[in-house]
This record gives C-alpha cells, sequence and structure tokens, in this order.
C-alpha cells in the first residue's frame, strides 16, 4: 500500500521506509525469517520517526500493535536482542505521538502487564521506557495561577525540571494510572520489586511537589524497611531498589534517604546493615562529574560513618563468630564510604569539615585500637582528596600549611606570628582547622603526619620547575615548617618530613639558603640520637643530608663527619650496599670533606666497585672513585696501593669486575695529571697487555684495547719508545701468549712515524708469516668443522697479525711491491 498509494498523504508518509536496496527496506526486513532482520527494522523504523512526521493513525492502528506482537513473541533465551529494539522502537514511538495516543501505549502496557504476569520484568522495562520519554510539559510560568500547589513550595531543596505537566494530565497519571502501579507495589509485601518501584518514581516525578513528597517517602520508607530482613537476598535486592530510585531521583535526595535510613536501621544488626547500605549507595551513584553534590549532607554521611568504625557496634565486627554471620559484618566498608565523600565534596569550603569528626575523638584518651582506626580514617581521606578533581594544588598546599600549623604549636600568640608566612598569605586569610586541647595536643602528630603526607603526594605528582616563581612562592614557607617539624618525637612524622624536605631541596627556595645550616644541624641531631641503627628513619635522615651537602654550601665538622661514617650503612657497605650511603658519601667526597675514615671507607668502595653485580651500585663506586682521586691530598705511597688495586683486579674472576676496572683505569688515564701517567705508564701498559693476552672476552678485550689506546695518548715519548720495544719483542720472541696482545698493540702505534717502526717491518713481517703458515698448517689445509674458535691453533695470533698488517700496508703502502712479503 505505501508503494501503490502515494497519493494518500497517510501512506505517503511512510515513503522513506521503502528503499530500492532490500537490505535497507523496512517492509522487506520486518517480515524476514531472520531474527538479525527484524531487528534491523526495526532499527530503520526507530531512526525513521525521529526524522520524519509519520500518520499517527496509521501508526497506532497499524505499527504499534505489530511491535507490540514482536515485543511478547519472543521466547525466553532466544531473540532477547530483538525485544531490546522493540522496547527502544516503541519508547521512540511514544516520543512522538499526542497525548492520547501516548496514554494508549502507556495503559497497554499496564492491560499487558496484568494479562501476561510471566513478563512482569519486561513490561516493567518498557513502562519505565515509555515515561522516560513523556514530552508533555510546559514551562513553569505558562500555568495559571489556580495550579500553584504543583510546583512546589519554595523550601524544597530539590527540583527536577524548571517546567511541569498540565493540570489535566497531572490528575491523569494521578487518578488513572499511579493506583495501578500502587497496587503493584504492596501486591508482594515479602518481596521488594526493584522496576515496580523505579515506575512509580518515574511517575511521581510528574505530579505535584506536595504529593511527590508525601508518596516518595511511603516508597523509601517501604524499600528501607526490607533491609531489617533476616535474608540476605532480600536485603540485596532492597540496596539494588535503593540505589536505583536514589539515581532516578540524583543525588539531591541522597540526604533524604539516609535519614530514612538511620530512623529505620538504628539497633543491632542493623547499624552493620546501615553503613554497608551507605557505601552501596554512593559506589553506585557518585561519580566524578558530580564534584560537590554530597556537601549539603556531609555531616549526616559522617555521622553513619562514624558510628559503624568507632561506635559501639563497630566492637562487633572484630569478634570473628559475629563477623561470619551476615555479609555487612564480614568487612567494614565505611572506610571506602569516607573516601568516596572524600573525593567528592568541594575541597576548598568542606576539607576541614571532613576531619573534625576525628578531631573530636584526639580529646579523649587513645587506645591502640582507636588510634589504628583514626589513622585508618584519615588514610581513606588522603586517598579521595587526592582523586577529588577540585582539589587544586594553591588550596591544598593552604590546607596543609593549616593544619600543621595548628598541630605543631602550642599557643595561640605563636599561630598569629606563623600567619605572616603561610602559603598565599596576601589573598588569603588562613584558617583555624582544629580545636585541640590539652589532651588534642598530645595526639596531634597523627594530623600532622596525615597533613604531610598530602604535601608530598602532590609534590610527587606535580612538575617542580624551577622557573614556576607561583609555586616556588606557595613552597617557600613550608621550608620554615618543615624545620619544626623535625623537632617532633615521633618517628612516623621525622621520615614524612624527610620525604617532602628532600623534594624541596631540590629548588631555588630563599628559605632553604637561610635554613640551610640549621637543617643541616637538626638532621645530624636526629641522626645521633637514633643510634647506630640501620633503620628507615636514619635512611631518610641520610638521605636527606645528601640533598643538603649537594645543593648548599654547608659543611660537617670532624666530630660529626666521623659520626657519620661509623653509622652501620657505611661500617656494612660492602655486605650490605646502600644507595643512600653511596649517595652521602659521593656528596661528601664532592665537598671535599676531609676525614681519616674517609680514606678507609674509599678502599672498600674499591673493593666494592670490583665485586658488586648491580650497575647502578658500580656506577656510584666508580663516580666516588674519581672524584676522591681529583680532590683529595694523596701521598704517592697511598696513591699506588690503590693503583695497584686495580692492576691486580684485571684479573678478577668475573667479567663485569674487570669491566669496572677498566673503565674505572679507563678515567684514571684521562683524569689523571700528566705526570702520573709517565711515571705509572710503564706499569699500566705492563698489566694491561698480560690482561689483553689472556682474556676471553669480547667486551673486556675491547675495553682493554682502548684503555691502552687511551694510555698511548697521554703517554711521552720516551714512554711510547719503551712500550714497542717491549712489545717487538713480544711478538718476535717465543712466548705464544703475549703474540696475538703485542700484534694489536703494534698496530695501534704504527701511525707513530717517530718510533722508527719502518726500520722493523721485515722482522715483523716474517713473524707474521710464520704465525699464518703454522695456523694453516695445523689446519691441514682443508675446510675444518669448527665447533669453536679456539679449536683452531694460532688462530687469535693470526687474526690480530693479519689486522696489525693491514694497519702496516695503510701507513707502509711501498709493501704492496715487495715481493718478500708474499705469504
Amino acid at each position: 500500500m505505501v508503494y501503490n498509494f502515494d497519493h494518500v498523504p497517510s501512506l505517503n508518509s511512510f515513503r522513506p521506509l521503502c528503499k530500492d536496496d532490500l537490505d535497507e527496506d523496512f517492509f522487506h526486513n520486518i517480515i524476514h525469517l531472520q531474527a538479525g532482520k527484524r531487528s534491523k527494522a526495526l532499527s530503520l523504523f526507530r531512526q525513521a520517526i525521529k526524522d520524519t512526521n509519520f500518520s499517527e493513525d496509521v501508526t497506532m492502528k497499524v505499527f504499534v500493535p505489530l511491535f507490540f506482537n514482536m515485543f511478547f513473541d519472543v521466547k525466553a533465551g532466544k531473540g532477547e536482542h530483538v525485544r531490546d529494539v522493540c522496547l527502544d522502537t516503541l519508547s521512540s514511538v511514544a516520543a512522538k505521538v499526542q497525548w492520547e495516543h501516548y496514554r494508549t501505549i502507556l495503559m497497554r502496557c499496564f492491560r499487558e502487564l496484568s494479562l501476561k504476569p510471566d513478563k512482569q520484568k519486561v513490561i516493567l522495562r518498557l513502562i519505565c521506557a515509555v515515561l522516560d520519554v513523556f514530552h508533555f510539559m510546559k514551562p513553569a510560568t505558562d500555568i495559571s495561577s489556580n495550579s500553584d500547589g504543583m510546583i512546589g513550595d519554595s523550601h524544597s531543596s530539590v527540583t527536577f525540571s524548571s517546567t511541569i505537566v498540565s493540570l489535566e494530565k497531572q490528575q491523569y497519571l494521578r487518578k488513572v494510572v499511579f493506583p495501578q502501579v500502587h497496587k503493584l507495589l504492596g501486591a508482594d509485601p515479602e518481596k521488594v520489586n526493584v522496576s515496580i518501584n523505579l515506575v512509580a518514581l518515574k511517575i511521581l516525578k510528574l505530579l505535584p511537589v506536595d504529593y511527590f513528597e508525601s508518596q516518595l517517602s511511603s516508597i523509601i520508607h517501604r524499600i528501607c524497611n526490607f533491609l531489617k530482613n533476616r535474608l540476605e537476598s532480600v536485603r540485596d535486592e532492597a540496596r539494588s531498589a535503593l540505589a536505583a530510585s536514589l539515581k532516578e531521583l540524583g543525588i539531591g535526595y541522597l540526604q533524604f534517604v539516609v535519614k530514612i535510613l538511620r530512623a529505620i536501621l538504628k539497633r543491632g544488626y542493623e547499624l552493620h546493615v546501615l553503613g554497608y547500605t551507605l557505601h552501596f549507595l554512593l559506589s553506585k551513584t557518585v561519580t566524578a562529574e558530580m564534584n560537590g553534590s554530597l556537601d549539603y549532607c556531609l555531616q549526616d554521611l559522617l555521622s553513619v560513618v562514624e558510628s559503624d568504625i568507632l561506635g559501639d557496634i563497630a566492637e562487633q565486627k572484630e569478634v570473628e563468630k559475629i563477623a561470619s554471620k551476615m555479609k555487612e559484618t564480614k568487612k567494614r566498608m565505611s572506610f571506602e564510604t569516607l573516601k568516596l565523600i572524600a573525593q567528592s565534596i568541594t575541597f576548598r569550603t568542606h576539607s576541614s569539615k571532613l576531619i573534625l569528626p576525628i578531631s573530636a575523638h584526639l580529646q579523649k584518651h587513645l587506645t591502640p585500637k582507636l588510634r589504628t582506626k583514626l589513622e585508618a580514617m584519615l588514610h581513606s581521606i588522603a586517598l579521595g582528596v587526592e582523586c577529588n578533581p577540585s582539589t587544586e594544588t594553591s588550596n591544598l598546599f593552604i590546607f596543609v600549611y593549616g593544619l600543621v600549623e595548628d598541630t605543631i604549636e602550642g599557643n595561640e600568640s605563636q599561630r598569629k606570628k606563623n600567619m605572616e608566612s603561610g602559603p598565599g598569605q596576601k589573598n588569603i586569610l588562613r584558617m583555624n582547622f582544629l580545636e585541640l586541647g590539652e589532651s588534642g595536643l598530645q595526639n596531634s602528630y597523627i594530623f600532622t603526619r596525615f597533613a604531610l603526607s598530602l604535601l608530598r603526594n602532590r609534590l610527587k605528582s606535580i612538575k617542580l620547575h624551577k622557573e614556576d616563581e607561583q609555586l616556588l612562592s606557595m613552597l617557600d614557607p613550608f621550608v620554615n615548617l618543615l624545620g619544626k617539624c623535625l623537632s617532633s618525637k615521633y618517628e612516623s612524622v621525622l621520615s614524612v618530613t624527610f620525604r617532602c624536605l628532600a623534594m624541596l631541596v631540590k629548588l631555588p627556595l630563599p628559605s632553604l639558603k637561610d635554613n640551610a645550616n640549621s637543617i643541616k644541624s637538626v638532621l645530624m641531631e636526629i641522626a645521633q640520637r637514633t643510634g647506630n641503627s640501620n633503620g628507615h628513619l636514619v635512611t631518610s635522615c641520610l638521605k636527606l643530608l645528601a640533598h643538603l651537602l649537594r645543593g648548599f654550601r654547608i659543611s660537617l665538622s670532624d666530630d660529626q663527619l666521623q659520626m657519620l661514617v661509623r653509622f652501620p650503612i657505611f661500617v656494612d657497605l660492602q655486605t650490605n650496599p646502600s644507595p643512600v650511603a653511596l649517595s652521602l658519601l659521593k656528596a661528601i667526597v664532592k665537598r671535599k670533606l676531609v676525614s681519616p675514615e674517609i680514606y678507609d671507607i674509599v678502599v672498600g668502595i674499591g673493593e666494592l666497585m670490583v665485586t658488586t653485580q648491580t650497575e647502578s651500585i658500580r656506577q656510584q663506586c666508580m663516580q666516588i672513585l674519581l672524584q676522591f682521586f681529583l680532590n683529595y691530598p694523596l701521598s704517592g705511597k697511598r696513591l699506588q696501593q690503590h693503583i695497584d688495586f686495580f692492576l691486580t683486579n684485571l684479573s678478577y674472576e668475573h667479567a663485569s669486575g674487570r669491566e669496572a676496572v677498566l673503565q674505572m683505569l679507563h678515567d684514571i688515564l684521562t683524569r689523571f695529571p700528566q705526570r702520573i701517567i709517565d711515571d705509572q705508564g710503564q706499569t699500566f701498559f705492563l698489566h694491561l697487555v698480560v690482561a689483553l693476552a689472556n682474556e676471553q672476552h669480547q667486551k673486556v678485550s675491547s675495553l682493554i684495547v682502548t684503555a691502552i689506546k687511551k694510555l698511548l695518548g697521554r703517554i711521552g715519548d720516551q714512554g711510547k719508545n719503551s712500550i714497542f720495544e717491549y712489545s717487538l719483542s713480544w711478538y718476535t720472541g717465543e712466548k705464544q701468549n703475549l703474540w696475538s696482545a703485542s700484534a694489536q698493540v703494534i698496530s695501534l702505534l704504527v701511525g707513530n712515524r717517530s718510533l722508527g717502526i719502518g726500520k722493523h717491518l721485515e722482522s715483523i713481517l716474517a713473524v707474521a708469516k710464520r704465525i699464518m703458515e703454522s695456523s694453516c698448517t695445523a689446519s691441514g689445509g682443508v675446510q675444518l668443522d669448527l665447533t669453536g674458535e679456539t679449536d683452531l691453533p694460532f688462530w687469535k695470533e693470526a687474526y690480530c697479525s693479519i689486522l696489525m698488517m693491514d694497519n702496516l700496508l695503510e701507513h707502509f703502502p711501498e709493501l704492496y711491491f715487495k715481493q718478500n712479503t708474499e705469504v
């Protein structure tokens, strides 16, 4: 009919559904045997009805009945996707039709609900979808004065829209539709149905505010009462219904729901259910986009959390027999709830309110168990604050500064004095966050550690640019504040203070220059007070001291230096190498701080460089040794001891140790004065050649050759002559193990005309010829099946001789034309 009667307006409106391409034709696909094709047809109709004004009469008489039949004809477990598309299509139709037709679709859903109770779940989904597309709204200003009651009173904290439903339609929804839903709500007093509650709320949102609120209270009360049920499945369903209801109502109704929950769940196991349910609601409804949405009900939420963690009921969760009875008592979810709250409030205005409940408990005597709980609560708050998108760095710094200052100052006058140096003091008047009594001040270190942990985490997460003047101006006041924190008697506070200062000392802060020496003195006192331990606190203290020595012109007295090097991390350096100890030692050596103990420690550093298998530690040792050799006065005897140590370890059993020694020798040959190179050149050369002759590791051999090359570049002509004479005598001598090494040395010396190598060409070439002939003779002149290069005698000597000859021919091209050079 659509194809053939296009002159009929009501049919012509459906012409867009007809396509020449059968795959895109609605009428071809809607009757297809394949479910996928029918699903595609429904999608085509849904899209077309959004873009085209179809005839409503034809749609209601032909297509809506068809879609309803398809919706109900789907068998359980088969074609569910067709049903879903049917649901979307019917809701799309409802979104376009006039009120009479919309009402017809809605009421048919309710009729089907009574006729097909087995399909209640899917029909309720359809009703929800139809209610979601309710489009018969008018601006509130268009409603006559006799309908003022529908708008809601001025004291209501929540409004859904600036538009409302006309009186006629509200009457219909109230007198015809809602009673049917209300009947369904009470149909099964032993069970809560999530979908029915959702339908009820969607309808109530379209009704006057006073009626909405009166009915809403009864619905939420009914759901909450199911949470008192002893059956876990019933409680779970009630929680799901409550979360779905809150999602429908909006986060603005959370306080309303929480107050009802607290009124109903108020004794025994119900309090466990209350804490668990609050976490469930927040986890299902709060998102990152809702920042600040919990500000208005923060106090109510914190009261529930505080009761669950610190109240009398909390003790039951620690009794194993009670905790195992119910899901809600097996795990305390309120810590996670606290994190969700902390990440959803407006940090600038509500951060201090978060910690007030904990502050109140600090006034009391703290048992170890209570202290652990309070610390866990602060940890959860810290995790939430770090995730909070409203936590701007400047606001966090102000919060931290104020909180730390409140906890370390003992009187109001000192606090006022320090306000002048607070971060952002020109624009922001810092608030007094805490009012701690005498007992509270004794336990205030818990807040100090919490605040400094926030500061440390933020410093780790942001880029600390040395050119960022605004950032530097905010951080500078923390130097004095952290300096005061160093006087704390609590290790946990000292540890986090060290970590904060370790990051700040890398920045050009004016206060650091003025206070570096005083901070150093305090650090030395702490290190001395802590004793000869190898604990975490001493490690953090020494790490900060290393940063200060590197970045500022401070010094250590002889007594301080001697005290430092007696710490276990230096004494046990070879058996248990500490990166912190090496870092501090490097800073000491760089500052040229002299002490007899330093000379002894450096000997151990050399041994550690050779024996360690950790590359980072090896590199640190090499840097310390080189800095020590260049900066410290060394007697000839002590210098010779160090050089002998390196040369002896050219034969160390592990290749990594030999590599370290060779890298160190290369640095020595590069950086040491010419006088020492000339004096020690022969010794270096002899040991390097022996090492080269015996080395089997290719990488180490390359390093030896590089070291010899560096030596030849630094040593004088007299030294070079001696080296050449040694090499020539070895190459032409009878010791086979020196042939390859001496050939490589001669190859390095070929370019130096002053050595008179040309006079010895015939003897050198004669030996090379003899070596290669020996290699050929050993192989029998045939191709050998060799599994390793050492299987062929004279292979290494022949190979090095060939490389040497190649270099000789390059510098003495006349050799090409001499007959006796043929091999």
